[in-house]
């Protein structure tokens, strides 16, 4: 349970650095590949999937609370 909640907090993590409206592509992170086309469609995608990816990690925030102290 705390691999996925790992995982699922450092997917999010990159999809928001992916998807900051300022920068198209990861030369901040020593890349030049531009990865994702600045199309509308593409950019409401990006946010569903991070806005599903937070409310997973909130989810799964909460059942590891509960059965801690269950």
């Amino acid at each position: 349970m705390r691999l996925i909640w790992y995982l699922v907090a450092m997917i999010t993590v990159f999809l928001i650095l992916v998807n900051h409206p300022k920068v198209n592509n990861l030369k901040n992170l020593g890349s030049q590949i531009n990865i994702l086309n600045s199309t509308r469609r593409t950019q409401q995608s990006l946010q569903f999937i991070i806005a599903l990816n937070v409310f997973m990690f909130l989810f799964l925030t909460v059942l590891s609370v509960l059965f801690l102290y269950t």
